[in-house]
């Protein structure tokens, strides 16, 4: 009966604690927490009538992890999805004017948003030659080399930072989109790449909905931690500052201890927290991973949530929001529309957005107090959509150190953190610092690491034994 330490009860650790009790017969599994709730960065608040994310406002389903777990909770009634406006109006604040993201390649010729020069390199990307060389390249000079840097300043810059609040020009290409990455080597071209996706879904799922859709839940996503935690047993759940793991070789058992001196024996030790915090908790195990797990920088973020009566924003609401280019020097990445994004989320008459400030382009915001910051939201907002009054509703979240960042050469770090690993058989890293931050990715990489961890367990350990 193998008993687990998971420490971390955001999304990733909950699905792996799910599913490890699905697959190991009378597993003892304890989630190890430092905060007083569940749900890492996942976090829902009603206030005053409004629905709000302090942390991810959502998961597509073009991958389906999340989606199929949600399902498997029985929270299909409980489903939200986006509403079909958000998903065809996305906007760029670009030249002091909000502009429609084109949709379609047809609209791609009557937008203003790019010149004609940038509209046929988008065209003729699929001529373009593949990258022969194997080395690591950024997300910006990917779609410099082959599409140009106009749309690499005013399309792939904005993109990279609305997902990882990153610099464009630092992320990594291969690390940070590897399933485009994959489609130029496989099709030589993204067009043609993401031509076949298609293709493979309509084959896979003829007839069927189209993926790509944002879902939520009604009272947000809060919903599917706390339906993790109840499968889980909220018992197996504890809060604990964990901040040194030892192995003892004689009787294989790993033992967690907490910054107040106490101390827990385990079979299994399984680390989902940050990048960061594992690093400290494993720098006397071993130093090398250690310093490798603490070389993956992460961003500060600010998440300012406004209310405005619906008279006073006379810019439409009809799509999913704006990002605004770094090229801009705008002091804000850019406004959901919360409100228009999934119903529910306002009070009658009230509108309810959504800005995130900082990250790399402007990580001096977070320095300044939250009367200050929010002033500069509401000035952001008059500029951009023309807001008439200030807002009557505001909440200022800061989280610090809040997005991994994968920069240049990031498959290297996780090379090595996978070759350290093999020198201790039943310890486990995961988390959103590795193979994906999105939803999406956590869920899925922790489905992964419970097989992994279940083979171990019963082929490989007992071998070892």
């Amino acid at each position: 009966m193998p008993k687990i330490a998971i420490i971390g009860a955001g999304i990733s650790g909950l699905t792996l604690a799910y599913r490890l009790k699905q697959y190991l017969a009378e597993v003892q599994i304890e989630i190890l927490e430092s905060e007083k709730t569940v749900g890492g960065k996942i976090s829902s608040q009603k206030d005053q009538g409004f629905i709000y994310e302090a942390g991810p406002n959502g998961f597509l389903d073009s991958n389906p992890s999340t989606f199929n777990l949600s399902k498997e909770l029985g929270l299909t009634s409980r489903f939200i999805g986006a509403n079909e406006s958000s998903s065809k109006n996305r906007f760029l604040f670009l030249g002091g004017k909000l502009r429609l993201l084109p949709s379609s390649p047809f609209k791609l010729l009557s937008s203003d948003v790019l010149n004609w020069k940038s509209k046929l390199a988008l065209f003729l990307e699929r001529f373009q030659s593949k990258k022969n060389s194997e080395a690591d390249e950024s997300i910006y000079a990917f779609a410099q080399r082959r599409v140009g840097t106009e749309i690499a300043d005013k399309l792939v810059d904005p993109f990279v930072a609305g997902i990882y609040a990153g610099d464009a020009k630092h992320i990594s290409f291969q690390s940070g989109f590897p399933r485009l990455a994959s489609m130029e080597k496989d099709y030589g071209s993204i067009t043609k790449g993401l031509a076949a996706a298609r293709k493979a879904r309509a084959i896979e799922n003829p007839g069927g909905r189209a993926s790509g859709r944002l879902w939520s839940f009604n009272s947000g996503l809060t919903e599917l931690t706390d339906a993790l935690a109840e499968k889980c047993g909220k018992q197996n759940i504890s809060q604990f500052q964990a901040n040194k793991i030892t192995h003892n070789k004689s009787n294989h058992l790993w033992t967690i201890q907490s910054s107040d001196g106490e101390s827990k024996d385990f079979d299994i030790a399984i680390l989902t927290c940050p990048a960061f915090a594992q690093a400290t908790m494993l720098k006397d195990l071993d130093s090398t991973l250690a310093e490798t797990l603490d070389s993956i920088p992460y961003n500060n973020i600010a998440v300012i949530v406004m209310g405005f009566r619906s008279g006073d924003v006379p810019t439409s609401l009809e799509g999913f929001g704006y990002l605004t280019p770094s090229s801009e020097n705008r002091s804000i990445l850019g406004v959901q529309w919360c409100s228009s994004i999934f119903k529910g989320r306002a009070p009658e008459g009230a509108v309810l957005l959504r800005a995130m400030c900082g990250g790399a382009s402007r990580p001096e915001l977070l320095d300044l107090d939250d009367d200050t910051l929010a002033r500069i939201v509401y000035r952001e907002l008059q500029s951009s959509m023309k807001v008439q009054a200030p807002p009557f509703f505001v909440k200022v979240i800061r989280w610090k150190k809040a997005i991994p960042q994968y920069i240049l050469n990031h498959q290297e770090k996780i090379s090595k953190i996978d070759a350290s690993l093999l020198k201790h058989p039943g310890l486990y890293l995961s988390g959103n610092a590795f193979r994906g931050v999105a939803l999406n990715d956590c869920v899925e990489n922790a489905e992964k690491l419970a097989v992994q961890v279940s083979r171990w367990w019963n082929r490989d350990r007992q071998n070892n034994d």
